[in-house]
């Protein structure tokens, strides 16, 4: 294939040899160090030679009192032969092979992985504010000078690399992994109680404990002493250490009013239309943005090659008017409003805290026209907190 391919590039013709001593032409041939191919013997006899080269068989020819007569022209030379007297066509070519050129310079795309806990939009703001964006010139980038400046922003991010491929720009990340808790068995503590609720069970692995299952405590008593008595009468201070599971109240309120503002359409809707470029924005419709209530919407679509993206977007806004309207809420709606609002908080305070929720009771009450909420919730959690004794 490589073969033919060179030949291509190069050129060559296809002719037949009439009369004379076909095999003394092709000793004569060989003389002269003439390659040729595609051999052929009888009527049709010929061969292949490359355009440079067939100047040369004229005298072999001579000499074996052969007539050589050219039957085909092929490759690359003869095809642009055509295109000779068209000034424009090499033009363009010209200009296109420029225009390559120049954005090769430039990056099309910057591509982060890696990272999930750090936040996509908030790296590609500082790689946009240290030079490093869709359509900043290749030139320009120090990927050193990048790396450390993510890893000193993103304390979360342990390493980065900053790789240009052609036009692609990847930015590979490493976060930091959470270092293990390290209990320092050496500190004395006691265990004291970080809520008030009634302990539903007691699993105590060093200390002495103060407290039995069934117990109610309250917040910052004494559970687990870290004194320990041994069996011949004599005390020692140890780490207390202890898990110990209690039902405890927790109370969440939320306050929605009673009136809210809606806002309706209008009935009158604009699209926009735009490009964007190398993060140039080219407008596609010569429609401004409209005065007044409005609500956008916009929707962007990449442009990609072969699954690699282009520095290419269309971007359609949406822009539906609307008018602000004050309703009522009912009772119930705000009820429902609340509970919603209360689950949501509820769910977030216990995941924080690491607890389980038993049991909850709502009530609702209206103050100064809103409708005030309140949860009153049962817990499962570890109530064990450690408290350290400093000791001269």
């Amino acid at each position: 294939m490589i073969v033919r391919m060179v030949r291509w590039l190069l050129g060559y013709v296809r002719f037949t040899v009439r009369g004379g001593s076909e095999e003394r032409f092709l000793n004569q041939c060989a003389r002269r160090g003439v390659y040729l191919w595609e051999i052929t013997a009888g009527e049709n006899a010929g061969a292949c030679v490359s355009a440079g080269a067939y100047r040369y068989l004229r005298p072999c020819a001579r000499r074996a009192g052969c007539r050589l007569c050219l039957r085909d022209k092929k490759g690359l030379p003869f095809f642009t032969v055509r295109f000779r007297r068209r000034p424009g066509l090499w033009a363009g070519a010209a200009v296109f092979l420029l225009v390559i050129h120049v954005l090769s310079l430039y990056v099309w795309t910057v591509r982060i992985t890696g990272n999930s806990d750090v936040p996509t939009a908030e790296v590609e703001s500082e790689l946009a504010a240290n030079g490093l964006y869709a359509g900043a010139r290749k030139s320009g980038v120090d990927p050193h000078a990048l790396q450390e400046k993510l890893m000193l922003q993103f304390p979360k991010i342990g390493w980065a690399s900053v790789n240009t491929l052609g036009c692609v720009t990847e930015v590979r990340i490493q976060e930091k992994k959470d270092r293990p808790e390290i209990i320092e068995r050496d500190r004395v503590c006691n265990i004291k109680a970080a809520a008030t609720g009634q302990i539903l069970s007691l699993k105590v692995y060093a200390g002495t404990p103060l407290v039995r299952e069934g117990d109610a405590v309250a917040e910052g008593q004494l559970l687990v002493s870290a004194v320990v008595e041994d069996a011949y009468g004599g005390t020692s201070l140890k780490h207390a250490a202890a898990d110990i599971l209690a039902e405890t109240t927790r109370t969440f309120t939320v306050r929605v009013p009673m009136e809210k503002r809606e806002w309706l359409p209008a009935g009158k809707v604009v699209v926009r239309r735009s490009l964007n470029l190398f993060g140039a924005r080219i407008p596609l419709t010569l429609i401004g943005k409209p005065k007044g209530e409005y609500r956008a919407e916009a929707v962007r679509t990449g442009v990609s090659l072969f699954g690699t993206p282009l520095p290419l977007e269309l971007c359609e806004e949406t822009w539906t008017q609307v008018r602000g309207s004050d309703t009522k809420r009912t009772r119930p709606q705000a009820l429902a409003e609340g509970k919603r609002q209360l689950e949501d908080s509820v769910r977030a305070d216990l995941s924080a805290a690491g607890a389980e929720k038993i049991s909850s009771t709502i009530r609702d009450t209206v103050e100064k026209g809103d409708l005030v909420c309140t949860a009153i919730v049962k817990c499962r959690e570890n109530i064990a907190k450690e408290s350290e004794i400093l000791i001269k």
